[in-house]
């Protein structure tokens, strides 16, 4: 049942592909900026910046996060504000990401001036307009030779504009409860394979023995995006929308999905629907998760820092189970979140001086550490490395993701509306499970009416 597999080198990995070298690290980002990017423009190349000289400015700084990262945001706000008593920053913080909020903010012009967006929500809300400014155009103020420029353009680029920097490397994992789960006999090894078989069958055994105890704790949001997708992903080596608007997996290979998540509430794999949507989207929130009930949560490298607060007995990074024959891992590689400036900002080169000290200084990087999952900057994720200020967990989960990186979502695969359709036949599969054919059917065909309707849209 369990099969192991050639090491793959984890730290190894982590130590090249994160903690790569870099040139000496100032112990303060300079709010006197120059053009440091390589393939800065003529027009930016000569541009020169002094925050101090901007005169008294406030602006509004949206995110949202766990306790740990609204303490360590705050703090480096404060300490950015003391270095420059003429910049006043409003923050603004909140428990969830909530999408429709945001879109809400834009459609008014109330957005924040700089705001913590979903790594997919820039490429989305740019096909109705231009809501961000182009970092490009102060790239004399933001030093972005330390980030991984492919990774920044993959997410926060539209039409050869940047309009989003990763806030941190995050990658999806499982989350596991090492003490609980040698107490049911299950490995816990990161080089342990797993099918999705050995999922189904061994994560019953947990509810089996112990009535009160679940292998999984999962809500419908993390069921559709931690595990419908992969196994679609794996199943079809496709995206979920093809770059025709159409779907990429047949109603049959859905069927199989659904049918599959359907047997996880069945065999009692899963806490019921019922009582994991009462915590949807922060199903660490829990008290059965903090209790120590879950063996295993679906969750992402960034979210792990929140979830292993509370959390009893020792965490550790856990697999993402293959498919037998699989096209692809399903396991994606994203910005935790991305940054951007709002187009209705009034000082965005202010904003933009704030930015670059928020990504490159050395004190607000080992304040920061990984409460958005690993820093994106070459130089402070080196220095938290040396500081040993970057969890372990977090660690393992990031470097587990990038050795075994699957393809990335396209624009149309993270539509929220489409995301949302296939989030309600999780749920529904949840209540019936026997019905998983007739929901396959209908979800296809809410699915495709979609697909017609942002087809012609942007036709």
């Amino acid at each position: 049942m369990f099969k192991k597999v050639l090491s793959i080198g984890l730290s190894c990995c982590m130590a090249l592909a994160l903690l790569s070298a870099c040139g000496g690290a100032d112990s303060q980002a300079s709010s006197t900026a120059t053009s440091t990017s390589g393939d800065a423009s003529a027009s930016t190349a000569d541009k020169t910046f002094n925050v101090d000289e901007a005169g008294e400015v406030s602006f509004r700084f949206s995110w949202w996060g766990n306790d740990a990262r609204h303490e360590a945001t705050l703090e480096v706000i404060n300490n950015y504000m003391e270095l420059h008593p003429n910049v006043h920053i409003e923050a603004e913080y909140r428990g969830k990401s909530e999408r429709e909020k945001v879109a809400t903010e834009l459609a008014g012009g109330q957005l924040a001036d700089l705001v913590q967006l979903d790594y997919n929500w820039v490429q989305d809300f740019s096909q109705n307009g231009e809501f961000f400014v182009d970092l490009n155009t102060l790239d004399y103020i933001i030093d972005m030779s330390g980030f991984d420029m492919d990774l920044a353009k993959e997410y926060g680029e539209v039409d050869g504009k940047l309009y989003g920097l990763p806030t941190g490397v995050n990658a999806r994992a499982n989350l596991i409860n090492v003490d609980l789960a040698e107490e049911f006999n299950i490995p816990t090894d990161l080089s342990t394979e797993w099918t999705w078989d050995d999922y189904l069958e061994i994560g019953k055994t947990v509810h089996e023995q112990d009535p009160e105890k679940y292998f999984l704790n999962a809500d419908s949001v993390t069921i559709n995006s931690f595990l419908l997708r992969p196994y679609l992903v794996q199943l079809t080596g496709n995206q979920l929308v093809q770059d025709d608007y159409t779907p990429g997996f047949t109603t049959e290979e859905l069927a199989q999905a659904l049918q599959y998540i359907g047997q996880l509430y069945e065999q009692g794999v899963v806490l019921p629907a019922s009582e994991a949507n009462v915590f949807l989207s922060n199903p660490w929130t829990n008290p059965r998760w903090v209790n120590g009930d879950f063996v295993t949560e679906l969750t992402i490298s960034s979210t792990m820092p929140a979830e292993m607060a509370d959390m009893p007995g020792t965490p550790g990074a856990f697999i993402i189970p293959q498919m037998e024959g699989a096209k692809d891992s399903g396991i994606t590689v994203m910005p935790s979140q991305l940054l951007a400036i709002s187009n209705t900002c009034e000082n965005p080169e202010v904003v933009a001086d704030f930015m670059n000290y928020f990504f490159n200084d050395e004190e607000a990087g080992l304040i920061l550490k990984d409460c958005r999952s690993i820093p994106p900057v070459d130089k402070i994720r080196e220095l938290c490395a040396e500081n040993d200020a970057l969890d372990p967990v977090v660690v393992a989960a990031t470097d587990y993701g990038l050795a075994n990186r699957g393809m990335s979502n396209n624009v149309l695969s993270g539509n929220e509306e489409l995301s949302s359709i296939l989030q309600d036949a999780c749920e529904q599969v949840a209540y019936d499970p026997d019905n998983y054919q007739a929901i396959a059917e209908d979800t296809m065909t809410l699915y495709n009416d979609v697909l017609a309707t942002l087809k012609a849209s942007n036709g």
